[in-house]
């Protein structure tokens, strides 16, 4: 059986809006499930001033989610983050339905100056 696996790379933005560090829609148009490590944050500029950031699963890229990442601080310092080690309360794997939104959005403080990378590895379900 062929392995029905995906991946995804790209920047993060500095902007304090609801997805506004990072809004994709499913990229496949199919269930995907996004397991644990799936979601990796490369910062690789922090945020000049105190900021958290939430990432998750939304079904239309208007609402921040937090059912991957839940309050990750961006400004303590760059480095690679992820929906494992650094998943918060309400973080994990998580299913991405085919006409749904990964978001990623400013939860407190002010994203400006955050700059990086999202990595994201997915299973086609």
């Amino acid at each position: 059986m062929s392995e029905q696996k995906g991946c995804y790379r790209a920047a993060l933005a500095a902007l304090d809006t609801v997805g506004g560090v990072f809004s994709l829609l499913n990229p496949e148009g199919v269930d995907l499930i996004i397991p644990s490590g799936g979601l990796l944050l490369d910062v690789t500029t922090a945020a000049t001033a105190a900021c958290t950031v939430d990432a998750g699963i939304d079904s239309d890229g208007t609402t921040s989610a937090d059912n991957l990442i839940d309050g990750l601080d961006v400004n303590a310092a760059t480095g690679q983050y992820d929906n494992i080690a650094d998943k918060g309360t309400n973080g994990g794997p998580y299913k991405w339905g085919s006409t749904e939104y990964l978001v990623i959005s400013m939860a407190s403080g002010a994203a400006a100056g955050l700059a990086g990378y999202a990595y994201i590895e997915y299973i086609r379900e």
